[in-house]
């Protein structure tokens, strides 16, 4: 199993998913160092997902996804949109990359 960040995983999706359907590599992507997602092949998730029951796996889904948004929701979005909170963020990495031409690193 592989870990990458967010911004790496984006740039090389085409890498990741053959990786991950060719060779059976599974990947956690993390964004502020928390793991968000793991990438595994369809195979592997359709086998899990039937052997548990299409019920059964559904509601564990949905459980699953209301513990991530009580952990993680108020610290990636708060009272802001997500949206917002994006702009938000591409703005501070522009100014940050600014900063650091000026400075000549």
């Amino acid at each position: 199993m592989k870990t990458i960040n967010a911004l790496s995983a984006r740039s090389r999706l085409g890498t990741i998913l053959n990786e991950v359907s060719q060779e059976g590599v599974h990947y956690i992507i993390e964004r502020l160092s928390k793991p968000l997602v793991v990438v595994v092949p369809f195979k592997e998730y359709q086998e899990l997902y039937k052997s548990k029951g299409t019920k059964q796996a559904g509601e564990e889904f949905l459980q699953e996804l209301s513990r991530f948004r009580k952990k993680y929701g108020r610290q990636f979005a708060g009272k802001k949109g997500t949206l917002h909170l994006l702009h938000e963020i591409r703005n501070e990495r522009a100014k940050q990359l600014e900063d650091l031409q000026k400075q000549g690193i």
